[in-house]
């Protein structure tokens, strides 16, 4: 996933020029500020929403993968093997539950 810098234009852009904003949005990200440089809002589109979102999910996932690993290198947390019977036990225990 790659981004280009972002467009930085002036809030008012946003009232005055909403289509130009938008099509930029499209592009990349699009930073709107008030007087004196502040940031106020970024703009960006429902596809690179999109991707951000499905990013953050894959690292998080990643990171429990790791952390799980790490627990089990450092004597944290352990593998047991589980027989069909412990699973179909489980199971069992849930659905009365």
């Amino acid at each position: 996933m790659i981004f280009t810098l972002p467009t930085i234009a002036p809030i008012s852009d946003l009232r005055i020029r909403q289509a130009e904003v938008i099509e930029r949005a499209k592009e990349g990200p699009v930073v709107l500020v008030e007087r004196g440089s502040k940031p106020a809002l970024v703009v960006v589109s429902p596809e690179q929403w999109n991707a951000i979102v499905e990013q953050i999910e894959y690292l998080e996932d990643a990171v429990a993968v790791y952390k799980s690993k790490w627990e089990v290198a450092t004597g944290q947390d352990e593998f047991v093997e589980l027989t069909p019977e412990v699973l179909a036990e489980w199971l069992s225990d849930d659905l009365q539950g």
